[in-house]
């Protein structure tokens, strides 16, 4: 009795229905005697599983990222919804709206530059002297900044300059300029004294020192003269102002000839002296103050009285002689 021959090819496997040539060999050995009984048919699981073991896998493909566009298409309703709460929000004031405020408009320096600068209105500023002690645009004569009692011997003669007032005076916006009255006289002489408007074209010199030296400083500045005005007005013209009698003018110095980390309106309160509940000066100001100039009508006048020339200079300081006790 034979047995039916192993299952041929790659693709062969027991559990698969029998051959042709398997059932002609089982019937043959039938005929001939008893021979074993029919194969099994495999069954529709057997068949599945066989089949899933021949059929190669098939390689997983790559998962697609989802495009821009179809998330967008996704998170639209979520979205809108968002946008609603937030417009509500800003509605009912839950959330504040930031408000940019108005820009300001620029303000003009409270001091200028530790460098020489042109000024408005005229003049150049001191302003590469700062700190220095004892500087002055135009050099003056031994003693000119200091002050001493005259006495009835020895009265002031020839031309004289004195300063009328000073101070800060503020503008609209809250800056301001130090402004310096300026009085001629010509004590000792009746003759006239006529200085040219523009003060021989070199203007007037302002330094203001502290304790630590120059705070303020400028030089070439114009001045105003108010005898010149009247006499525009009333049609007169001329290069040169009479200042006999008491005449004069002001001259203001401009918050960018200040040193840096100064402002006018300090500067000004430091010009003042200290006095008494009476009004009797007890020391000398903080700051000191000087004015000079020269022309040379100054000098010319001098010249006739019999006095040197001394250059035409004037000057004079916000220093007043202490009451002694």
């Amino acid at each position: 009795m034979s047995s039916l021959p192993p299952a041929e090819g790659p693709d062969e496997s027991p559990s698969e229905s029998p051959s042709d040539e398997q059932w002609e060999a089982f019937l043959r050995d039938a005929m001939e005697g008893g021979g074993a009984g029919a194969p099994k048919e495999a069954s529709a699981r057997d068949r599945l599983a066989a089949a899933r073991v021949r059929r190669p896998r098939r390689p997983r493909r790559p998962r697609r990222p989802r495009s821009a566009t179809a998330w967008l298409a996704s998170a639209a309703p979520w979205t809108a919804v968002a946008a609603v709460v937030v417009f509500g929000a800003f509605q009912t004031g839950l959330i504040p709206i930031p408000r940019s405020s108005p820009s300001s408009p620029a303000r003009a320096p409270a001091s200028g530059p530790a460098e020489a600068v042109s000024l408005p209105g005229g003049g150049t500023s001191d302003g590469d002297q700062c700190g220095t002690k004892g500087y002055h645009h135009f050099p003056l004569p031994a003693g000119a900044t200091a002050v001493e009692p005259q006495s009835a011997a020895s009265p002031a003669f020839g031309p004289q300059l004195s300063l009328s007032h000073y101070g800060y005076a503020a503008d609209p916006e809250g800056e301001g300029d130090i402004v310096i009255g300026l009085r001629f006289t010509t004590p000792g002489t009746k003759k006239p004294l006529q200085v040219s408007r523009t003060l021989g074209g070199e203007g007037a010199a302002v330094e203001i020192e502290g304790p630590d030296g120059l705070v303020a400083g400028a030089h070439g500045l114009p001045v105003i003269w108010p005898s010149a005005a009247r006499a525009s007005a009333s049609g007169a013209s001329g290069a040169s102002v009479d200042v006999s009698d008491g005449g004069g003018g002001e001259v203001v110095v401009p918050a960018e000839a200040l040193c840096p980390g100064h402002d006018g309106d300090s500067v000004a309160k430091s010009l003042v002296s200290p006095a008494d509940s009476t009004g009797t000066v007890t020391g000398p100001p903080p700051y000191r103050l000087v004015v000079s100039l020269r022309d040379p009508a100054v000098g010319t006048l001098r010249t006739t009285l019999g006095l040197p020339a001394g250059g035409g200079l004037l000057s004079a300081v916000n220093l007043v002689p202490v009451a002694r006790s």
